[in-house]
């Protein structure tokens, strides 16, 4: 039997969430390659730390030297190299649909940014999530309908993806998680009732609402209750700054530095309830583990975290714009007096797609 071509980009997925979705993706084929008849091909910034058997590297290390390399490879030179290589299928792992060459072209969207409408305050913190918006926005649609499935994390998105763009072969492929547990306690301050908010300091990731909910409770609340931050001490980024300068005084507040895996996971094992309130997330990573450990949470009430929280009970929803509807819900939580609103979602699941084997195999086969 012939071997098929693939060939997978993601030649700027270098650091973060993007750049475990490339090695979790190239790790997986290079398990399917040995029981499939398959080439594969990856194009990448560098190959150091996603070196696996049974994959040829093209290497691109000048692809982030600015946004005009990137579209030169993406629409430009991606085009010359696809003659070349004669790909039977093509695999963007990076949002953007390329100008190549091949019997089957794909495209995987993971970027949040294209749905979040940007503020004065996005534009100040980090100028790029504006820029992002406005560039993806366009980029998402170029070439969107050459692809013979657009692979997306979550049902709205998908809804959103038919609505803007007008494509009907959409899959939604969730991201395959893993549960870790930890049996580990992290060090709390002992009698207090412990809230966790672990995420990078972005300014759509809402820090602000919490940080602004603390003032409004009762005083007997303030005593019983920390709030804790990661990645948030000793960072050099515009916002973390920001938060510290203007948050810093409260007492109620601890300012982590990052983590490590470990300490993340002894903080999940010790906390008393996640908080979520991030304006918009194609997946949301910290409610799928805090789930893993039977944690409650308080979430924004906002599409992506029905989505990823799935069927649960010990969970309510609060506007992510309304700081004092966030305080009723932790001063109930406090004082016991909470009834959590649960989380029943149904979608239809025909349109899903579990795990990358399973992707690969509709990729060669539809």
């Amino acid at each position: 039997m012939k071997k098929q071509k693939i060939v997978i980009s993601g030649i700027n997925m270098v650091e973060g969430g993007i750049f475990t979705i490339l090695h979790n993706v190239l790790q997986e084929i290079s398990i399917y390659a040995d029981q499939h008849p398959i080439e594969v091909i990856a194009l990448v910034h560098s190959k150091k730390g996603i070196e696996f058997p049974a994959i040829q590297y093209l290497e691109f290390p000048d692809s982030k030297k600015s946004w005009f390399k990137r579209l030169y490879y993406e629409y430009f030179y991606f085009k010359k190299l696809s003659k070349k290589l004669k790909p039977d299928i093509w695999l963007s792992l990076h949002d953007t649909t390329p100008r190549v060459l091949a019997k089957k072209q794909f495209v995987y969207c993971h970027h949040p940014t294209t749905f979040f409408k940007p503020t004065w305050k996005d534009w100040k913190f980090d100028f790029k999530i504006g820029v992002f918006h406005l560039l993806y926005d366009t980029l998402f649609k170029l070439n969107i309908k050459s692809n013979h499935t657009v692979f997306v994390q979550q049902h709205w998105i998908k809804e959103v993806f038919q609505e803007r763009f007008g494509i009907e072969t959409i899959k939604v492929t969730p991201p395959p998680y893993v549960e870790s547990h930890s049996s580990e306690e992290f060090p709390f301050e002992k009698n207090k009732i412990h809230f966790f908010y672990p995420s990078f300091p972005r300014s759509f990731k809402n820090h602000e609402l919490i940080l602004e909910a603390i003032p409004l409770l009762p005083d007997f609340v303030r005593e019983k209750v920390q709030f804790h931050f990661t990645t948030i001490k000793n960072n050099p980024a515009c916002y973390a700054n920001y938060l510290q300068n203007k948050y810093g005084h409260l007492k109620e507040v601890i300012f982590h530095p990052k983590v490590k895996r470990s300490q993340l996971l002894a903080m999940y094992n010790s906390m008393d309830c996640l908080l979520f309130p991030s304006k918009v997330e194609t997946w949301g990573l910290p409610i799928s583990e805090a789930k893993a450990y039977k944690k409650p949470m308080l979430l924004a009430d906002l599409p992506y975290a029905k989505e990823t929280c799935g069927v649960y009970e010990e969970v309510s929803f609060f506007d992510s714009k309304n700081p004092e509807e966030l305080a009723h819900l932790l001063t109930q939580f406090v004082d016991k007096s909470i009834v959590f609103s649960g989380n029943k979602t149904t979608f239809d699941t025909k349109d899903e797609i579990h795990n990358w084997q399973a992707i690969f195999d509709y990729m060669i086969h539809q």
